[in-house]
This record gives structure tokens, sequence and C-alpha cells, in this order.
């Protein structure tokens, strides 16, 4: 319960610096690269945490095993094999 909200408060604290820091870049062809590197991050952290989120915010009665076992398997293998795929969606080649 400790962890979960000091990483993501850590996490959302670094990434609104981020967002600040972009916004003061005068070019918007700078802007628009950096957001897109951004997103690409985001999208994975924001995976990765509301999978986290949703395991320890739900009720206990609520689902199961078998509601876990889905959940547990988004979080270990779907979020980490999208990874690579959300990366190279920035790529200039796949696009």
């Amino acid at each position: 319960i400790i962890i979960l909200p000091g990483t993501l408060t850590v996490t959302a604290v670094s990434y609104g610096c981020i967002i600040v820091t972009l916004l003061h870049i005068p070019s918007s062809a700078g802007r628009r690269k950096a957001f897109s590197t951004c997103s690409a991050h985001l999208m994975v952290v924001t995976m990765f945490y509301s999978t986290c989120i949703y395991r320890y915010i739900r009720p206990a009665q609520r689902g199961g095993q078998d509601s876990d076992k889905v959940l547990s398997l988004f979080f270990s293998v779907l979020t980490q094999t999208l990874n690579p795929y959300i990366y190279s969606l920035r790529n200039r080649q796949v696009k």
C-alpha cells in the first residue's frame, strides 16, 4: 500500500516536470517530437499502474481468483509484450 502510491507520485511529478519543460520549447516541431516520445512512455506507465491500482482498489468479494488470473496475465505478459510495439510506433520506418 505504501510502495504503489509512492512510486506513482514520483512518476507523476517527473512527468509533470517533463511536460512543463516541453511546453517551453520554442519550435512546434521540436515540441511535437518531444511529446511523441513522452506519449509512448506515458502509455506504458499508464498500462502498468492501471493494472496495479485496479488490483488493490477493487473490493475483495468482486471477481475472485479467475479475475486475479486475468489481471495477473495482463500485468505480467501483455504489458511487457506491447512495450516494444508501442515504442516502435514512433519509428519512422514503421510509419
